[in-house]
């Protein structure tokens, strides 16, 4: 097929596309998860302090603020104070502390705060427990938190523990009981690789960028060097934002990594044979490290276990990564066996483009 015809499939793939998608509305999410959330628990002699972090608009619902998506920060500050007895009700049925081999430990709200992470609202909540003689190896922690009543595949990454013992642990649907410094490396190690696994499973934008070059691939060795380039990039940035050393802003990298998916697109359909290919996935892939970062948001100072959740999490992230490579490339490689595979492939490439493209809108607006 010549180049005219194959510019002119692509370009009637696309119109195609657009046609479509102007008669079906539609809203895009780059990401499928409901929550996240983050804790960070020291423990001295006589008090638990328990910084605990909600995805603000879920708590909404199973407390039952009245707000609304676009309120101001105030606002949410305002309504989050407001409700603090109901807080504390939820949180008093869906957190609990045991200390000494089963002593219930009372809680009390001591602060509220709304605060802004991954374009998204958090209510920071700080609570304290006391208790004379507290013992860290001593304390069991029950989180119950959305997992019944609102979100089943909602996480929880918890830093316990001070200086050099510090150490984390993921709460999920099937994990809600932690035995404070009685989890193995092991149970660690899993728990971030799963961690890193489904979050690149559920974001879309990441998979939409691998997919993308992987269109612009013409043998298993382009997939290799685009893939190891990839790899090396987001890991660095991955690190790095992990730990804190480097930090740009969600709506300076949320953004990009949409224009990444758009201009990758446009690439495997105007340029397929750029010779800066290997050069753009290593710049793209810098900011989409950072997005994978957003979801660690590790507290504390840095420990080789801090060191561990890291590499796990992003050695989840790469099975994930492999994972749609190998299912996504032999299917390629069979339709490519046929004339008709240029359309096929035109249409997907330039409906990435769209989804980037519209992605990288949203974002900018906010």
């Amino acid at each position: 097929m010549t180049t005219l015809k194959k510019t002119a499939v692509y370009g009637l793939g696309l119109i195609c596309l657009w046609i479509v998608l102007l008669v079906m509305p539609f809203t895009v999410s780059a990401h499928t998860d409901n929550s996240e959330g983050y804790s960070e628990v020291t423990v001295d002699e006589n008090n638990l302090k328990y910084e605990l972090y909600l995805d603000y608009f879920e708590l909404a619902r199973v407390v039952e603020f009245e707000v609304k998506r676009g309120d101001p920060a105030d606002k949410l500050r305002t309504a989050l104070e407001k409700n603090v007895s109901g807080l504390s009700e939820y949180l008093a049925s869906h957190l609990s502390i045991y200390a000494d081999g089963g002593a219930l430990l009372e809680g009390e709200i001591v602060m509220t705060d709304v605060e802004r992470k991954n374009n998204r609202e958090y209510a920071h909540i700080t609570l304290n427990y006391h208790a004379s003689g507290l013992k860290s190896s001593s304390i069991l922690i029950q989180y119950n938190v959305f997992f019944d009543d609102n979100d089943p595949m909602h996480r929880n990454i918890m830093t316990y523990g001070t200086g050099s013992e510090q150490e984390q642990f993921i709460f999920n649907m099937d994990e809600r009981e932690n035995k404070i410094g009685n989890s193995t490396i092991f149970g660690q190690i899993v728990r971030f690789l799963e961690l890193g696994f489904h979050h690149i499973l559920i974001g879309t934008d990441h998979i939409l960028f691998i997919v993308a070059i992987i269109l612009g691939a013409r043998k298993i060795g382009d997939i290799v060097k685009v893939a190891t380039v990839f790899t090396l990039a987001h890991s660095v940035t991955l690190g790095l934002t992990a730990l804190n050393v480097i930090s740009i802003p969600p709506e300076i990298v949320e953004p990009l990594i949409a224009l990444s998916i758009a201009y990758v697109a446009i690439e495997t359909i105007l340029f397929p044979n750029s010779k800066y290919r290997l050069l753009v996935v290593f710049i793209f892939g810098l900011f989409h490290g950072m997005g994978f970062a957003g979801v660690l948001q590790l507290t504390g100072g840095v420990t080789w276990k801090t060191l561990l959740s890291i590499l796990s999490f992003n050695g989840g992230v790469e099975i994930g990564q492999i994972l749609i490579i190998l299912l996504l490339f032999p299917v390629l490689l069979f339709i490519r066996r046929y004339r008709w595979n240029i359309a096929i492939q035109g249409a997907v490439t330039a409906g990435i483009f769209v989804f980037g493209l519209v992605w990288y809108i949203q974002r900018m607006i906010g």
